[in-house]
C-alpha cells in the first residue's frame, strides 16, 4: 500500500488552517525533474519568483531568485503545493495524456521563512 508522496495535496488530510507551523511558505527548486536533463547548477536552491502556467502556449514559464525578499510567498504549506501542481487550462493535458502541470518539471520543496 502506497502513502503517497508529501507534495500530493491528498497525502496531506487536514485543512490548510492546521499546518503544523504557521507562517509564509516559499517553493525552493532542488533541480529538474525531468529524467535525462541535467539541472543548470545555479537553480539549485533558488526561490521561485514568478510563474505563469500559462505562457509559452501552456507549456509555462517560471522565474528563480537567490533572493528570499522576492520570492512569492503562500500563508499554507497546501498553497505552495496546489500552486506547484497548477495545470494549465490552455493545454491540460501533455502528450502523454497526463495532466500538464508545468512546474512539476522542477523539483521543488515548500519551505517556512
Amino acid at each position: 500500500m502506497s502513502i503517497g508522496h508529501p507534495l500530493d495535496p491528498q497525502f496531506h488530510q487536514h485543512h490548510p488552517d492546521d499546518d503544523p507551523m504557521p507562517g509564509k511558505y516559499v517553493l525552493v527548486c532542488w533541480g529538474l525533474a525531468t529524467a535525462g536533463y541535467e539541472t543548470p547548477p545555479e537553480l539549485v536552491g533558488q526561490y521561485l519568483q514568478s510563474y505563469d502556467v500559462e505562457a509559452h502556449d501552456g507549456r509555462g514559464t517560471a522565474e528563480w531568485t537567490a533572493e528570499l525578499s522576492k520570492a512569492m510567498k503562500w500563508d499554507s504549506v497546501t498553497e505552495a503545493v496546489e500552486a506547484w501542481r497548477t495545470q494549465s487550462r490552455r493545454r491540460p493535458l501533455r502528450e502523454d495524456g497526463k495532466p500538464n502541470r508545468p512546474l512539476t518539471a522542477f523539483s521543488c520543496e515548500p519551505r517556512l521563512v
